[in-house]
């Protein structure tokens, strides 16, 4: 459902476009059968603003990954840290995931602008969600929903760097809070014939959510029920904002053979937020099967 922007987000936002995702049939205190869906948000920033942008951060991603790469050759070992170049590993297999300290206002590695323009969209987000719900878009009621007078939404972010054979495995945030990520580069757009349609796409997984063993890690209790799958392609200058209990992974690039891997990675940016909190799944009815 395209959805119309804020006077205020036009000046940085293009589009607004919320998905269903099916996940549970049924729930305690749910009607019997009753259809439970998350709402994912998808925004396209101004094609003037994600272009000068997507260079300083492509420009940032190289220059981490690199100092990274010269981090473990090092004799002593560099923890990640406030400030450092030393990758995390959590979820991903392979590539590069920076210290979440991108939004960090003392961070030598501050994003202040992607920052702004998260906090824009979740704003977007919550106000479509109190309006659905009768509520004013002031936040009246809601204030737990909004940040500080003439402050931002409160978040952390980190730099993603994937390659080829990167991935990152199926996994959930803070299943109460929104969780976002920004699309930098795209590496190398798949060709027709490609063994792999989706390679490099992020996959949000519908259907029963199960409970991981610790957030961000591979779901420990997979459920018997079937699952499908949205896939989403790494369009530079998209941004997507979903609740956090939503599981996603990241898919490898295959390549056919012969072809070399891009000189370019797939780059984007992670972010949790830590003060809104996305609603529960909403219900739709079962439709009653024709005769």
């Amino acid at each position: 459902t395209n959805v119309r922007l804020s006077v205020a987000a036009q000046n940085s936002l293009s589009t607004h476009t919320t998905y269903e995702l099916p996940c549970e049939r049924e729930r305690v205190g749910a009607p019997r059968g009753l259809q439970l869906m998350d709402v994912v948000h998808r925004f396209t920033l101004r094609r003037c603003i994600a272009s000068p942008l997507n260079e300083s951060l492509l420009e940032l991603a190289e220059r981490k990954e690199q100092a990274a790469a010269e981090c473990e050759m090092r004799l002593v070992h560099i923890p990640p840290g406030p400030g450092s170049n030393a990758g995390v590993v959590k979820t991903n297999k392979g590539g590069y995931q920076s210290y979440p300290d991108l939004f960090e206002a003392n961070s030598p590695n501050l994003c202040g602008e992607l920052r702004d323009l998260v906090s824009v969209a979740l704003t977007e987000v919550v106000a479509l969600e109190l309006d659905a719900r009768g509520h004013s878009t002031s936040y009246e009621g809601d204030e737990w929903l909004a940040p500080a007078p003439g402050e931002l939404h409160e978040a952390y972010a980190w730099l993603n760097v994937n390659r080829g054979a990167n991935w990152n495995a199926v996994h959930q945030h803070d299943v109460e809070r929104w969780s976002a990520v920004y699309f930098v580069s795209d590496g190398e757009p798949n060709a027709p014939g490609f063994p792999c349609p989706e390679s490099g796409h992020m996959l949000f997984r519908c259907g029963p959510k199960g409970r991981p063993a610790h957030p961000a890690t591979d779901l420990a209790q997979p459920s018997h029920f079937s699952h499908s799958y949205m896939s989403v392609a790494p369009t530079p200058g998209s941004l997507w904002i979903f609740p956090g209990s939503v599981p996603h992974a990241v898919m490898q690039a295959v390549l056919p053979d012969g072809v070399a891997e891009a000189e370019q990675a797939r780059i984007s940016i992670g972010v949790n937020f830590l003060d809104a909190k996305p609603p529960p799944p909403h219900g739709i009815p079962p439709v009653d099967p024709i005769a």
